[in-house]
């Protein structure tokens, strides 16, 4: 009887083992799937049910490839069979993130996990799924909140720029103007030659073109994008830029000159952000020189080569330097040594900044002004043909 007793323990043992094993995997919030050696299912617990639409009926015993997209379900059989052959493991052992396939076709993203268990004769794998659709949601949404804070941040510099922007856009307006009343004088008296007329014309075309440059720099800066990165020379951006800030700092009487290092390598950027940091820059440079004195007037913008990978760009005003309580808030949203700043400028642009790869950073000398530079890495010079 004895050893009777100890067979139906034994018995009852085993039972329960495996009931607590199926409890365990059911209660697990990650997908778990147990394939055998030939990729056919063998365990499909509930999470597994609920993140690929599959009952563990309509699996068991199915390929395993059939959750997953192409080219992978195409490829994972010959997968299995090299690895049995070569024991080499390109995921066994190690996280990724990987697409899967719903019942319905619909693809998402999760993290595998795959373990080994067993010989390779009668071995098992054990892949643990979680599902990143919720974090990659999340993560999309805190991008568009960021672009849009980007571009907010892009729109508060064209306004306070507003009256160099205006007069700007005037001057050539205003020559147009005076060139057609000329052509129309000249016309009336029935004095002119045809050279005369052509030239005027010539005049009024090139007034044109200037203000729709303009325009045009203005609507890029402007308007909502996507970003898009490119290969680009600062150089050339900065000389934009330039153009576009220089009616505003001479309203303010104060003058932008460039120290830009030739031949520099090209770099990988959204021009239009990368300009957006520039044009801040520039802003804060002048406001900071608006009462400094007539004999400091004159913004520096360099560009030079600090290292084979990077490169950096300065932005020298002559104003008061930073004020000592704003040195460790400075790239903090919301403060602002600005009477009406709203203090979000310096922390946009570090955020591109940074986003691109790079850094912001700056330097100060009380009541003899600031310097703040950023670096961005460069395209290596074999792949640009730059000797």
């Amino acid at each position: 009887m004895k050893g009777h007793d100890k067979t139906l323990k034994a018995e009852q043992y085993a039972n329960d083992d495996t009931r607590l094993l199926r409890a365990l995997l059911d209660a697990a919030v990650d997908a778990i799937i147990v394939i055998d050696r030939y990729g056919l299912i063998l365990t499909f617990n509930r999470a597994a049910e609920h993140m690929f639409g599959y009952q563990a009926d309509e699996v068991l015993g199915q390929n395993v490839k059939q959750l997953m997209p192409e080219p992978y379900q195409s490829e994972h059989d010959v997968y299995l069979h090299q690895y049995q052959i070569t024991r080499q493991a390109k995921i066994i052992g190690i996280g990724r993130e990987v697409m899967a396939r719903h019942k319905d076709g619909t693809l998402f993203s999760v993290k595998l996990s795959v373990g080994e268990a067993g010989d390779h004769v009668n071995g098992y794998f054990v892949g643990i799924l979680h599902d990143l659709t919720g974090l990659r949601q999340v993560e999309g949404e805190l991008y568009k909140q960021q672009q849009r804070m980007v571009h907010f941040s892009r729109l508060g510099v064209l306004g306070e720029m507003t009256a160099g922007i205006a007069h700007e856009i005037n001057q050539p307006l205003t020559a147009i103007s005076t060139y057609a009343e000329a052509c129309a004088r000249l016309i009336k008296n029935k004095g002119y030659k045809a050279a005369e007329i052509a030239e005027i014309l010539e005049l009024i075309r090139a007034q044109a073109l200037r203000a729709g440059e303009v325009i045009r720099r203005l609507r890029d800066l402007a308007v909502q994008h996507d970003s898009e990165r490119c290969e680009t020379d600062l150089n050339k951006l900065i000389i934009e830029v330039v153009k576009l800030a220089g009616v505003d700092a001479h309203l303010n009487d104060i003058k932008i000159i460039t120290d830009l290092e030739s031949r520099l390598p090209l770099v990988i950027v959204d021009s239009v952000q990368i300009q957006q940091v520039l044009l801040n820059l520039i802003r804060n440079a002048i406001d900071a020189m608006t009462d400094a004195g007539p004999e400091k007037n004159t913004i520096v913008i360099r560009s030079n080569k600090i290292s084979p990978e990077m490169i950096e760009i300065s932005v020298i005003d002559q104003g008061h330097g930073i004020a000592d309580e704003m040195v460790d808030k400075l790239f903090e949203p919301f403060h602002s040594s600005k009477a009406h700043g709203m203090g979000i400028g310096l922390s946009i642009s570090r955020t591109i900044i940074t986003s691109h790869g790079g850094s912001l950073k700056f330097e100060s000398i009380p009541g003899q002004g600031a310097t703040f530079k950023f670096c961005l890495p460069s395209i290596p010079e074999l792949l640009t043909g730059v000797d």
